[in-house]
């Protein structure tokens, strides 16, 4: 009963934290570039956005600058870490000159409530346009554990031993631990914040019973995350378990 009133208190906690963080427009990639397209003929790209936010998040009205394009939206409602695509046909004008074409997509993120994807032919000198300067236009987080992996060495079975795991945010959204599951109910993790900011640093902690097992002994920790490009990492710890 004790152990369902804690899963229940947990489980509310990171719905309250995940529900004051809001919905987070995520574009790995905002532009795509087709300079190397013949001229006058039509080019088909998809671009990806993820939710990195804690909420749900609502793309609205898709709206174009040019008959040239047409987009479609497959999803409009996106869970936290979920991810829709806009699929793209554009029919170049036939020119060599410098283009830039984009995308608006209305949004219920409060930092980016209009979404631009941009549509772009580079200079004939391959000098980038505005939109296709290499810039970071990657907003999610980034979860990077310091280890993934742990061996207690040998020990004496029935002993309980306990590890923690460090990781950090290395993105510029914040990091959310969705879930936490073992292999094994002889080994428990909790993580000491369900929110991880930009910069921030995170703990893992890892306890593992040997009660009744004997031998080499591994177990699996699945950590999952609002992290679009990694949302589940896989940590094991190991022990040489004698009697």
């Amino acid at each position: 009963m004790v152990i369902k009133i804690i899963s229940l208190i947990f489980l509310f906690m990171s719905f309250e934290i995940a529900q004051s963080i809001g919905p987070v427009v995520s574009v790995p990639k905002i532009d795509y570039d087709f300079s190397n397209a013949p001229n006058g003929t039509s080019v088909e790209h998809s671009f990806v956005i993820y939710n990195g936010g804690g909420s749900l998040l609502k793309l609205g009205d898709l709206k174009t600058n040019c008959k040239c394009i047409t987009a479609n939206l497959d999803k409009n409602d996106l869970a936290p870490g979920d991810s829709a695509h806009v699929d793209v046909i554009y029919v170049s004008k036939g020119k060599g000159s410098p283009q830039d074409n984009f995308i608006t997509i209305r949004t219920n993120d409060p930092n980016n409530p209009d979404l631009k994807l941009f549509i772009t032919r580079a200079y004939p000198d391959n000098k980038p346009t505005l939109s296709g300067m290499p810039v970071d236009s990657s907003f999610h987080p980034t979860i990077t554990f310091k280890e993934i992996s742990h061996d207690f060495g040998t020990m004496k079975q029935g002993k309980v031993v306990d590890y923690i795991f460090k990781f950090s945010n290395t993105g510029n959204t914040a990091l959310i631990i969705k879930n936490i599951t073992t292999s094994c109910g002889c080994t428990a993790a909790v993580a000491k914040s369900k929110e991880i900011l930009p910069g921030d640093t995170g703990e893992l902690r890892v306890q593992f019973d040997s009660a009744g097992k004997i031998g080499n002994v591994s177990r699996m920790i699945s950590v999952v995350t609002n992290d679009p490009k990694n949302p589940r990492k896989i940590l094991t710890i190991s022990a040489e378990i004698t009697r």
